[in-house]
């Protein structure tokens, strides 16, 4: 008995980290299986981004990335900027410098500048 209970005890923390990873990855679950994913968009699944933006892009706790790419973006200071290559970049580099209206400030990652760029290009796919 005391074999089976220790056995137990090991295999609940295990099991709960692989439902905990599957819960996570059906997050992405809506999109088109069919497609394979772009370096940008594993990008964001990996590193939490879809939590916030939505696992299509669609928004949520964090501004909509879906049409973000070209169009106008209003600051937390009422100025307005276009959601070009530069500020897509710069607000993926620095999250605080330009600060969306009407949302907190996303917290700090360590994305090379590679990967930064993976994710503007995937963004910037995603039309509405």
């Amino acid at each position: 008995m005391k074999a089976v209970m220790a056995k137990w005890s090991t295999l609940v923390p295990i099991l709960s980290i692989a439902s905990a990873a599957l819960l996570f990855s059906a997050c992405g679950s809506d999109r088109d299986a069919s497609r394979p994913m772009t370096e940008g968009e594993q990008l964001t699944l990996n590193n939490g981004c879809t939590a916030c933006h939505g696992s299509n892009g669609e928004g949520g706790v964090g501004p909509a990335w879906k049409g973000l790419a070209g169009s106008e973006v209003v600051l937390s200071d009422g100025s307005k900027v276009v959601a070009d290559d530069a500020y897509l970049t710069e607000s993926i580099r620095d999250p605080s410098a330009m600060q969306v209206r009407g949302y907190s400030v996303m917290p700090q990652n360590s994305l090379s500048d590679a990967e930064v760029q993976a994710v503007v290009t995937y963004i910037k796919t995603l039309q509405k």
